[in-house]
């Protein structure tokens, strides 16, 4: 956005020529790109501000603090997962069985968290105990999706039944989610820790008898 003398507006002005939800994104999309590659306390209102062109001051028009951009940051990455790993099982044939749909939903989960362009997914392993738990409803409602996933598997008799899901079902989840602290130096692919994690669940890594 440009004034009529053509250049770029700044402050106040910005605040008033953009519209809030553009300007939201734009600050969302900074305080993410920051906390990926300098950390999170480097994340501060006044390095947002500078890095979408507005006064610190004109930032607390959009968000009341930094803590706030950051749990917004945190439910829409969860959001988008949601959205991407309900789609991926409903786009499998009803009759599809469910070592397929697990491991399709797996994908799904582990190619979010380490995809370049993913960097709302990448905000999550940067951030202090205290804050990543801001985000515990969104992160409820994407576990009950993995509790139907294995609630499905079963009531289809295609795993064992006893299992506590409240149990199994984060401690899985648990897992997947530290796939980006070690998985860049293993230099495996998403595919092949999918793979990995799925057949470990099923089989399990006892020798075959």
């Amino acid at each position: 956005m440009r004034a009529r003398n053509g250049k770029r507006p700044r402050g106040a002005d910005a605040v008033e020529t953009v519209k809030p939800k553009t300007m939201r994104a734009a600050i969302l999309d900074a305080a993410a790109e920051i906390i990926v590659r300098q950390g999170y306390d480097a994340c501060t209102m006044r390095a947002v501000a500078a890095l979408v062109d507005m006064k610190a001051g004109s930032l607390y028009y959009h968000f009341k603090s930094k803590d706030e951009i950051v749990e917004e940051i945190l439910n829409q990455g969860i959001e988008t997962l949601y959205t991407r790993v309900a789609e991926t099982i409903r786009s499998l044939p009803q009759e599809a069985p469910f070592a397929e749909r697990l491991l399709a939903a797996v994908q799904v989960h582990i190619s979010s968290l380490v995809g370049k362009d993913q960097k709302y997914m990448h905000v999550y392993e940067h951030l202090p105990p205290t804050i990543k738990r801001r985000s515990r409803k969104m992160r409820e409602k994407y576990a009950q999706l993995w509790h139907g996933l294995f609630a499905d598997g079963v009531a289809s008799g295609e795993t064992a039944d006893g299992h506590d899901l409240s149990l199994l079902v984060p401690y899985f989840l648990g897992g997947l989610n530290r796939v980006p602290e070690w998985s860049r130096a293993s230099g495996a692919s998403s595919e092949q820790i999918a793979a990995l994690a799925v057949a470990t669940l099923l089989d399990g890594i006892g020798a075959r008898q």
